[in-house]
């Protein structure tokens, strides 16, 4: 039977963060550490784990602060470099139990501009980079009258919380997994002026940044996703200066491709392409 275990660790601020280890029956052909999506946590991406571990991969997943099982306010975050920090401590923890495996991280959605970000540090060890629908830019424009009211309140009242515009059939078409996200009492739907305009300034940091990502690079990505636009990311990803890049889309797929129909064929495709860049 594969071996699950999990805890807590310290940010670099000693914000507590949650982690969950999967380890296959045999020694593991390589590492993968999952960094989820904004309202997201760990606990949703434990089909993609038992796929990638049966496929003889470790998996190391976390929760970044205000998410899941770590502490914070939810979807709030004093400054986006403190994502950044959540993430290097918890690479941290992922290269110790991998040790000399070929460790690489899987990130989706919010999480992929967290590890972008991370990424251009040229964190050591790292092998390559799976991003699963990169938020790079809104597909939509927000109402105008709440991003009014975000601007006229992010200085008095930062952490406010205000509902979000997400709807749980924009994540996928599958219906058992959108009443399983509306039950989630771990998922959640709001937002603060302070998170909304810290990243969208690291979504805007990152527009002359791609020259300076080398690490190899895979994407997948629904052509149908309503959340994330996929043109900003398509064209992010065309500046990115690796020689190794793979742009993969799914007919129809929307914003989590991981949970989607047919997500067994995106499971699939990373398998295949870890086991080519191990």
């Amino acid at each position: 039977m594969p071996r699950k275990d999990e805890g807590f660790f310290s940010s670099k601020d000693s914000t507590r963060l949650y982690w969950h280890l999967a380890l296959p029956d045999a020694p593991p052909t390589a590492f993968v550490a999952i960094v989820h999506g904004y309202a997201d946590h760990t606990g949703r991406y434990l089909r993609t784990i038992d796929a990638l571990v049966a496929r003889g991969f470790g998996v190391m997943s976390f929760d970044y602060r205000g998410h899941g099982k770590a502490d914070g306010k939810r979807g709030d975050v004093e400054r986006f470099e403190r994502f950044i920090d959540d993430l290097e401590a918890f690479w941290a923890k992922v290269r110790a139990e991998a040790g000399s495996t070929p460790t690489f991280v899987l990130a989706h959605s919010h999480g992929a501009l967290i590890a972008t970000h991370w990424a251009l540090k040229r964190p050591e060890g790292l092998k390559g980079l799976i991003f699963s629908s990169p938020y790079y830019k809104l597909a939509f424009e927000p109402p105008a009258v709440k991003l009014f009211a975000a601007r006229l309140i992010k200085g008095l009242l930062p952490a406010l919380h205000l509902g979000n515009e997400l709807k749980a059939d924009q994540l996928s078409r599958d219906e058992a997994w959108q009443k399983e996200t509306l039950a989630d009492p771990l998922y959640f739907h709001v937002t603060t002026p302070r998170w909304f305009f810290e990243h969208t300034a690291a979504q805007a940091a990152l527009a002359s940044r791609g020259t300076d990502l080398t690490q190899p690079l895979f994407v997948v990505a629904g052509d149908s996703d309503p959340i994330a636009s996929m043109p900003a990311a398509r064209a992010f990803f065309e500046t990115v200066a690796s020689r190794d890049k793979t742009w993969k889309e799914y007919a129809g797929f929307r914003h989590e491709v991981l949970n989607e129909v047919g997500r067994e064929s995106v499971w699939d495709d990373i398998s295949q392409w870890i086991s080519a860049h191990r």
